[in-house]
């Protein structure tokens, strides 16, 4: 009987070689409360790992050898992974540390690159979303005020559909996925960041701190800077902001984590008014403003889910196939962090068209302090298909309350 040789396994074990266990080290992870399916990982870096060395996983339930990506750009290094197989409520599971020379040329990356005018991350050739650089001028000429940078359009669905719109024709100041106030005050002057032709406040990319490629996820670190009275002799800037999203190499969605951090650019804080609307915003497809709708973690739409406090919000529609005529359905929600500001936040669901925003202004008014760090967190789950309640309601849990995660020796 001829000898059948796996060319696949063979190759990895010709790239990752010397396998060399650290000292011992085992990762004890335990589901708790909730059901843990295709979801990230982190955990601190031991101090036995040495710098910038790579290193993977050995389940020591199944033997498989699990990619890992460690982030250094803090004083408390984390490596991360995605998990291989489902974790339900009460279980845990073990892997032991294991260096390597190398990476596997072969296992797919989520790559995040600069070029052409905006950051673009995609999970090997196929696109997840793109981060504007370069200010995108209006599409009306007359009114030039409405051109933009620092926002994120396109998202795509897993199957390559856009999911967001930029410029829409009812409202040209909305764009994918932006994070504008609306009323606010500053130095004892009323500005709004979210309507350009107020011509009172704008926000504007600033830099591209870093971008990062890895085996489990590619993301980017930009700054914006929120200017009032943009133009003129009263010019500021009221805020700084620093935007970090990750997007997961995962299999039935597309999972990315949003942070964002604002900072007061002066000594005069920024007051946000009480208002209906304003912060963290989502614009959908176009043609969603017919057939399109919004769903809720509470189970509400955008008949009843008005300035209600939902975990998550999801925003979805139709999408014409151009060549045959025919329509699928695709989505994506968004769910917001418990330790948000105002968390479950009030949402701003429109009546007839595809946007929204978490809006904790809707509660009365706050300020953001100088020298205060006003951070937001988001999480995306982008589906083909109708929304599944239960497991968008699942990566929420796991969003909220992250596997537990110890190191034994």
């Amino acid at each position: 009987m001829p000898l059948k040789i796996d060319l696949q396994f063979l190759a990895l074990l010709f790239c990752i070689s010397f396998l060399t266990p650290v000292n011992a080290k085992t990762i004890k992870i335990e589901a708790g409360d909730y059901d843990r399916i295709e979801v990230p990982v982190t955990c601190p870096v031991p101090e036995s790992i040495p710098n910038n060395h790579p290193f993977i996983l050995i389940s020591n339930d199944t033997n498989q050898r699990i990619a890992t990506q460690i982030d250094r750009s803090s004083d408390n290094p984390t490596v991360t992974w995605m998990l291989e197989q489902p974790l339900y409520s009460g279980q845990s599971r073990t892997y032991q540390m294991v260096l390597v020379d190398g990476i596997p040329k072969r296992i797919q990356r989520v790559t995040a690159e600069q070029k052409e005018g905006s950051v673009k991350i995609h999970l090997g050739e196929k696109p997840i979303l793109e981060y504007n650089v370069d200010m995108r001028p209006s599409p009306d000429q007359s009114r030039p005020f409405y051109a933009r940078s620092g926002f994120i359009h396109p998202i795509y669905d897993p199957a390559g559909n856009i999911l967001t719109d930029d410029f829409p024709p009812d409202h040209y100041h909305q764009h994918g996925i932006m994070f504008p106030y609306k009323k606010t005050t500053f130095r004892n002057e009323f500005v709004n960041f979210w309507e350009q032709s107020a011509k009172l406040g704008d926000i504007f990319h600033r830099e591209v701190i870093t971008t990062v490629t890895g085996p489990v996820y590619g993301g980017f670190t930009t700054r914006l800077d929120h200017v009032a009275f943009p133009k003129t002799d009263k010019q500021a800037t009221a805020l700084n902001e620093r935007w970090n999203v990750k997007a997961y190499k995962t299999k039935s969605v597309y999972l990315v984590d949003f942070v964002s951090s604002q900072r007061c650019a002066s000594d005069h804080p920024l007051i946000i008014q009480e208002n209906h609307y304003g912060g963290f915003a989502i614009r959908g497809r176009r043609n969603w403003s017919e057939g399109g709708d919004f769903l809720t973690s509470e189970g509400k739409t955008k008949l009843n889910g008005n300035h209600t406090r939902p975990n998550w919000v999801d925003i979805h529609g139709p999408i014409p196939n151009q060549n045959d005529g025919n329509t699928s359905h695709s989505g994506f929600a968004v769910l917001g962090h418990p330790d948000n500001f105002r968390a479950p936040q009030p949402v701003r669901l429109h009546p007839t068209m595809p946007y929204y925003c978490f809006a904790p202004m809707v509660l009365g008014e706050f300020k953001i302090e100088p020298k205060q760090e006003f951070v937001s967190r988001y999480r995306f789950v982008i589906h083909q298909g109708k929304a599944n309640p239960d497991k968008i309601t699942r990566f929420y849990n796991d969003f909220a309350h992250p596997i537990k995660v110890s190191i034994e020796n």
